[in-house]
């Protein structure tokens, strides 16, 4: 449990993207909670705030406790370097190991019980690729480092929460990824984390098809027939209120919307569409199954948009409400 329950720390992500500024203007919004401070550079974020012309103070903290007694116009940076040649909108393979080290030491604090949850600023896979091998997100990146296979990504707003069964991997890849085993796995955790990280006392389940029309009875492939619809009768008998495999171009009606608190989708984007159509600008990237709370905003590091500072922080405020309301929930 953590001992400053109303504190997060926010990860740098890319320095070279949009995350310095939406946490600058989240700060700015002067949000009564959840309190945050990000793990960055203080040399590299001041420049940002002159840059955008802001009156915003910066200060250096030592430990997260020191946020509570900060007037409303700082914002506290617990202090890693970056690379003197950072510059806004440009990739820089030298950030790396400065990008990770911000991420590790949100993930320590976590688990030490110093701070209620954790935000991840946007990063480029790409980027961390080039030195990191088969560096696949965060998702992944996290769930190594809490030592777990249980780990979900489950991207919600308020009208949405969808689940990706599988998550970073080419799209020819998906069908041979997907199985029996891991679709039961994603039902049971999702049903866990209806029940302990949002306080939904009966979840009800929903599981996308892969193929088009649900498979049209074997006439568009078997995968409905041989792995989803087994998964989910298995995990009926189990108890779990889950149905499918809906068709994916129908899945997400407003009636359904209505009707289930989640829904299972077999690959990234199949999961990530309808979210982020129905509000890209407050959808939220929680990864549940982990034993410390980690959300992030939906979008990108915003390379093309970073000196024009006319990113929104609405998602990172979403972001870290979201992060607080389920720390909350986990305590209770």
């Amino acid at each position: 449990m953590s001992k400053n329950s109303n504190i997060i720390a926010v990860t740098m992500g890319d320095p070279s993207g949009v995350g310095t500024e939406i946490a600058i203007r989240a700060k700015i919004k002067k949000m009564k909670k959840p309190n945050f401070f990000i793990i960055h550079d203080p040399d590299f974020v001041k420049k940002v705030i002159k840059k955008m012309k802001s009156n915003l103070k910066v200060r250096e903290i030592n430990c997260p406790s020191e946020v509570k007694k900060l007037p409303k116009n700082y914002l506290a940076v617990l202090p890693i370097k970056i690379s003197k040649s950072t510059q806004l909108g440009k990739k820089n393979l030298s950030n790396v190991k400065s990008i990770l080290a911000s991420i590790d030491l949100a993930v320590k604090l976590a688990k030490n019980g110093e701070v209620a949850a954790i935000v991840t600023n946007p990063i480029n896979k790409d980027v961390i690729g080039k030195k990191v091998k088969n560096f696949r997100g965060h998702t992944e990146y996290l769930a190594k480092k809490d030592k777990t296979n249980e780990q979900l990504m489950v991207m919600m707003n308020r009208n949405l929460k969808t689940i990706p069964l599988t998550t970073h991997i080419a799209v020819n890849k998906v069908s041979s990824k997907i199985n029996k085993k891991n679709i039961i796995k994603a039902i049971i955790n999702a049903n866990l984390s209806l029940r302990n990280d949002f306080k939904i006392k009966k979840p009800r389940i929903a599981v996308t098809a892969l193929n088009p029309h649900a498979g049209d009875g074997g006439l568009i492939g078997d995968d409905e027939k041989v792995k989803i619809r087994p998964a989910i009768n298995y995990c009926k008998k189990k108890k779990i209120s889950v149905e499918g495999p809906l068709p994916a171009d129908s899945a997400f009606i407003k009636n359904n919307q209505n009707k289930y608190d989640i829904f299972i989708c077999m690959f990234h984007d199949q999961a990530l569409i309808p979210v982020k159509m129905i509000s890209f600008d407050e959808t939220v990237n929680y990864t549940a199954g982990l034993s410390f709370v980690r959300t992030s905003p939906d979008h990108g590091t915003g390379l093309d948009i970073a000196k024009k500072f006319i990113a929104s922080p609405n998602s990172l405020i979403a972001a870290l409400k979201s992060a607080s309301k389920i720390a909350q929930a986990r305590r209770k």
